[in-house]
């Protein structure tokens, strides 16, 4: 009051009018009363304030959803939206060669309550590109398939180790990730025995693949035609003939289908051709070759494998050369004029077709040809089987099949 007391008084010096002082006043008198008694009404009506929120935020725009329900599919929606975004993003920045940006992208799907895309091979090679340890990148998988153990595939994590498992530098990766696997509760199937045992054979290490070899026997785990080769081509390597034959064997079914061979297409017809000179030229150093003639017979042979069976045969004996042939004559394939053995039989010179023709006639006379120079006693096979000293052959291609 004495506020107003004061303003009266002041309001005397000037001339002013009634009215307008008495309005004044009251407007004054209004303002303070108002602002004595909101926080009043507020304590005795707290729903008021609430509501008077409520009205500001739908006036901003921000109305929430009357029910939970729809407030979290609207949550949803919008971290779907975002994980789409995202992830396309992540593509786009990996065919750009963006790795860093691409490695960006993983860490903001990461924290993303959705689990964020099985893209793993081209995370794995982002941060390779950016300069990342063997033990941070299998960190980084571990912590994903943890995180998200509906991933956890065996499937998932071959993809992974295939192209990996072609670079020679990336086999401390292939290894990490594969000692890894127990912790996420993962176990190696026939297609991870197989990329490994190709690695390990085209690294050389033959003690490696030996050891790939004996554990998929103690888990007897059935050989796929690619782990096949790996095997064949190691008992190329280390001079074993019985393996190898065996090996061969199993792999012709399969020896035309692409998936058997881990090379180039464009090295394919040369990789394959190789393999069977090798085959061949081992068979020859063993004097070995009409066993090698046998396996080969029905298959499209190079002419540079024939190449090295007619040298053979040009520097055999008459006796020698029925000794290879006799066989041959014995299991038809020599009246077939399409095969292999009869196409070698008409390329050879006129003094070895006139010894064969007069060895076929008397084929079945009882001789033991066998037993001829050039042949190979129990005592020398005795011997060549322990070259291969050291090394089990897989199921299905040990020796006592």
């Amino acid at each position: 009051m004495k506020f107003l007391t004061i303003l009266a008084d002041i309001s005397s010096d000037v001339d002013i009018d009634v009215e307008i002082v008495t309005f004044l006043c009251s407007f004054l008198l209004y303002a303070i009363l108002q602002s004595v008694c909101k926080p009043h009404k507020e304590r005795k009506c707290p729903g008021i304030s609430k509501m008077n929120m409520k009205l500001n935020t739908i006036w901003e725009g921000h109305d929430e959803p009357d029910n939970s329900a729809k407030n979290e599919e609207c949550g949803t929606d919008g971290q779907s939206a975002r994980y789409s975004e995202m992830d396309k993003s992540l593509h786009v920045a990996f065919e750009a060669e963006d790795y860093w940006q691409v490695l960006k992208c993983w860490g903001a799907l990461k924290k993303l309550k959705q689990c964020p895309p099985v893209h793993l091979s081209q995370i794995v090679k982002s941060m390779q590109c950016c300069n990342k340890g063997a033990h941070f990148i299998v960190s980084e998988l571990r912590d994903y398939f943890k995180a998200f153990p509906q991933k956890r595939n065996i499937c998932l994590i071959n993809d992974i180790l295939e192209p990996l498992a072609r670079r020679s530098d990336d086999s401390q990766l292939v290894d990490l990730i594969v000692r890894m696997l127990p912790s996420i509760h993962l176990v190696k199937d026939s297609r991870t025995y197989e990329i490994l045992l190709t690695m390990h054979v085209a690294k050389k290490s033959l003690t490696k693949a030996q050891e790939i070899i004996a554990e998929m026997r103690t888990n007897k785990v059935a050989f796929t035609p690619c782990a096949t080769v790996a095997v064949l081509t190691i008992a190329l390597q280390v001079n074993n003939l019985d393996v190898a034959m065996k090996a061969f064997n199993q792999l012709k079914p399969s020896w035309d289908v692409r998936s058997t061979w881990a090379v180039s297409p464009f090295a394919l017809q040369r990789h394959k051709t190789d393999i069977l000179t090798q085959i061949v030229e081992l068979a020859c150093s063993k004097r070995r070759l009409a066993e090698a003639l046998a396996i080969l017979d029905g298959m499209a042979v190079p002419e540079e494998v024939m190449n090295v069976v007619r040298s053979e045969c040009a520097s055999l004996s008459d006796i020698e050369l029925v000794a290879v042939f006799k066989p041959v004559a014995k299991s038809g394939q020599a009246q077939n004029e399409d095969s292999m053995c009869a196409m070698l039989m008409n390329s050879l010179d006129r003094r070895a077709r006139a010894s064969l023709r007069a060895a076929m006639g008397g084929c079945d006379d009882g001789t033991d040809a066998s037993t001829s120079e050039g042949s190979k006693s129990d005592s020398e096979v005795s011997e060549e089987g322990s070259c291969f000293s050291g090394f089990r052959p897989p199921p299905g291609l040990s020796l006592e099949d």
